[in-house]
This record gives C-alpha cells, sequence and structure tokens, in this order.
C-alpha cells in the first residue's frame, strides 16, 4: 500500500486557508486530516468582499471597497481579531457579520474568476479551472456513509484554518433540491449550542527532511483534472493512513465568543474565530513574526503577547517546542510559493517575505480542528447541503466549503 501522509501542496504552493471538515466537504476533506489541505480544499473562497457592497469585486477592486455603497461596521470592540487596539474594524466582512456579498455560498475555484495579482487568489484547486463553482462540485467523499442528522438533535460542526485570518463564521442549511444560492442558506442558519467549543488534536505525520511523506499535490479523488494534471489518490485509502484524531491529546474546552447583534441574518449567532494571529505584518504570513521550529533552541518562545489576543491555551500538539493556541497556520510558511509571487519574496529574510524550512513547517501546521455543537432544525426530511461560511477580519476575503448531509424527523418530529 502507498504510504499517505501530509498533502504536498502545503510543500508545493501557496496554501488554502480554511474549510469545513465535519460533516465531511464536498471537496474531500474530513476532519482526520485538521489544519492541513488535502485535495486543495482550502482554496474554494470569495475574493474582494467588503460590508454592504452589491457585489464582490473580485481580484481586481476588494481593498478599495465599493465607496457611497459601503456598509458600515457594526462588530463590537471585544469581537476584533485584527488591530485589536484599533477603534475602528474597517470594510472587510467580519467588521459587520453577513452583511457583506459573496460570489458563491460554497465557494469559487481560485477566489474568482480569474488570476489575480500574488496573494490575491487565482491559485485553482487541482481538478477544476478557476472560476468553477463550489456549488457545482464534485462530491470527494462519495464513497464515505454521509452524515445523518436528526431534527431536534444537537451535532458537532468543526472546520479547520490553514491560514489565520481572524474573523469568525457560521453555518447554514439549504435543502439540496433547491437552487444552492446565498439566500436559500440564510433562510437556515444553525443555532449554536453552548457558550463553549473544542479544540479536536488530530496526529499529522512530519513532513520530512526533503518533503518525502507527502501525497502529490496535484492530488484529486478522482483524477479528473480539466488540464490533465490530476493524480488519484483515493480518500478511503488516503484517510485510512492517518493517525486520527482523539486518541493521544484527544480535547480542550475553551470558551466561545458568540455574537447575534448587528448580524445578518438578523439576529443570527456568529462565533468568534479563537485563535489568534501574530501581532506582527500581514499577521504571520510570509513566515513573517511567530517564529517555530521543531529544532530546540532556534528560536525564543513566543510571548502571548506577541498575538493579537490571548491564546486560550497552549496547544497539546506544539507544546513540546512552545506552541500555544495562536499564529498564522501553515500558510506561514509557502507564502513564496505561489504561481505569482509578491516581487520582494525571499529577499529580505527572516524580516521579510519568506518561506518556512521544513522543521519550521512542522512547528507552524495547526494539528486540530476547532469544533462548536449546533442544533439541527425541525426541517422536513431529505437532502441538505451545510455551508460554513467563515468571514475574514484582515482581507476582504469569505472562505465558504460545502457538505452533504441527510437529515430525518425525530420521533416527536415532523412526518411527511
Amino acid at each position: 500500500m502507498v504510504r499517505l501522509v501530509l498533502p504536498a501542496s502545503l510543500a508545493a504552493s501557496a496554501t488554502g486557508h480554511g474549510y469545513i471538515n465535519e460533516p465531511p466537504s464536498r471537496t474531500g476533506a474530513m476532519k482526520e486530516a485538521a489544519g492541513t489541505t488535502p485535495y486543495s480544499a482550502a482554496l474554494w473562497f470569495n475574493q474582494g468582499c467588503t460590508i454592504g457592497c452589491p457585489k464582490c469585486l473580485g481580484v481586481d477592486g476588494g481593498f478599495k471597497g465599493c465607496g457611497k455603497d459601503q456598509g458600515e461596521e457594526t462588530l463590537p470592540q471585544e469581537f476584533k481579531t485584527y488591530s485589536v487596539g484599533s477603534k475602528k474594524c474597517g470594510i472587510n466582512p467580519w467588521c459587520a457579520p453577513g452583511s457583506a456579498p459573496i460570489m458563491n455560498p460554497c465557494g469559487i475555484a481560485g477566489g474568482d474568476f480569474k488570476h489575480g495579482s500574488a496573494g490575491n487568489g487565482g491559485d485553482r484547486p487541482y481538478g477544476y479551472n478557476i472560476g468553477d463553482l463550489g456549488t457545482e462540485m464534485r462530491n470527494g467523499v462519495k464513497d464515505f456513509p454521509q452524515r445523518t442528522w436528526v431534527a431536534g438533535d444537537t451535532v458537532e460542526v468543526s472546520w479547520a484554518i490553514i491560514a489565520n485570518h481572524g474573523g469568525g463564521y457560521q453555518y447554514r442549511l439549504c435543502p439540496a433540491k433547491s437552487n444552492q444560492t446565498e439566500d436559500c442558506f440564510q433562510q437556515t442558519p444553525l443555532e449554536f449550542v453552548g457558550d463553549t467549543q473544542d479544540i479536536q488534536y488530530c496526529k499529522m505525520p512530519d513532513m520530512g527532511p526533503h518533503y518525502e511523506n507527502v501525497i502529490p499535490r496535484e492530488a484529486t479523488p478522482d483524477g479528473i483534472d480539466p488540464l490533465g494534471k490530476g493524480v488519484k489518490v483515493d480518500p478511503v485509502e488516503y484517510y485510512a493512513s492517518l493517525p486520527g484524531c482523539d486518541k493521544e491529546f484527544s480535547r480542550d474546552t475553551i470558551p466561545a465568543m458568540r455574537l447575534n447583534t448587528g448580524t445578518i441574518p438578523k439576529g443570527s449567532t456568529w462565533t468568534r474565530n479563537p485563535i489568534p494571529a501574530c501581532k506582527s505584518i500581514a499577521g504571520g504570513a510570509f513566515n513573517m513574526g511567530c517564529h517555530m521550529s521543531t529544532v530546540d533552541g532556534k528560536y525564543k518562545p513566543v510571548k502571548s503577547s506577541e498575538f493579537e489576543f490571548p491564546p486560550p491555551g497552549i496547544d497539546k500538539r506544539r507544546a513540546e517546542y512552545n506552541g500555544v493556541l495562536g499564529g498564522f497556520g501553515a500558510g506561514s510558511c509557502f507564502g513564496c510559493n505561489q504561481e505569482v509571487n509578491p516581487i520582494d519574496c525571499n529577499v529580505f529574510g527572516k524580516v521579510g517575505r519568506n518561506n518556512c524550512s521544513v522543521d519550521e513547517v512542522n512547528a507552524q501546521t495547526f494539528s486540530f480542528n476547532i469544533v462548536d455543537k449546533v442544533k439541527v432544525p425541525e426541517v422536513p426530511p431529505g437532502e441538505y447541503v451545510v455551508s460554513f461560511r467563515w468571514e475574514s477580519e484582515q482581507t476582504p476575503q469569505i472562505w465558504s466549503t460545502c457538505s452533504d448531509i441527510t437529515i430525518v424527523a425525530s420521533e416527536q418530529g415532523l412526518v411527511v
């Protein structure tokens, strides 16, 4: 059997940034892969989206906003995740949760319909062309049992961070037989349960000194690729090769910050991303700040004061090299491996834009998922789609991916 471990997309290209993995995602992502990016799972997003605008402006204009149509920020100060000392939030999506437009509630391949400038979208997920719609994505986990939820029950959902843009998130529901539009998903935001959430640790293999412990970056669940460059890596075999979750360190429970005022849909609840980014240029992207390594003594321990807000605890998977639940994630390591790189990549060493060495990659990768409980609404039994919408505060981006589920009636539920 081929030994399948950490995705080579981490080593070979710019990584994506975040995605749903429970329920298992159409992209092929499942919770066992934690903070890596299997099957380009985190390259489905929406670029150039700012609060109140009639549409996302894509790679050409999102950082500028939309002028007179710009919405007003509504985010309370204590929910800020970037520049937390500033009283102003700005125009990026999390500054008024739910008010920014979106291109597709299941994401756009590469974030827009054309390639952007360095760091602004355009690296396509293998298996798809730039601009393909997530609502039309092939189901990468079709060979696994589909999750079945019971109306009225409480269930777990989770997501993983590859590049920490701060902000916050929500899970929404739309019948599979309906058009998968943002309006449909906004009709049924899932209500969070409780005021805590869990950090679920998963053991991930080290990449190896020469990145030998990887699967091809071109991996797709079915081998299909419009440019003929895809390599089939069977998801069943891939996930069977991973050590898995909840075995050695299990979970840590941390406080959750929920928000239901100034949100869209009106009164719906959103949750702040609990993991603080680096309080440095670009939040830790391009290996700029919060340096970590598996090599003992290579760097001084990162202080709590070097993060945007206090980390919620120790990262048990990274504790041996002074890791806390904070940082930018594996995305800090590969900013200079994009199809189009910033012109100053690899120029200024550790004080400028750069990639990580292998020991730094292993230390920066988040080997955990963020787990919440949500209430299954009393809806008619049938097939449904769950949309995960993570709104960035650092950038004008919304990271959205989808999962397919079945909902059945409880004994006291609807009978149709």
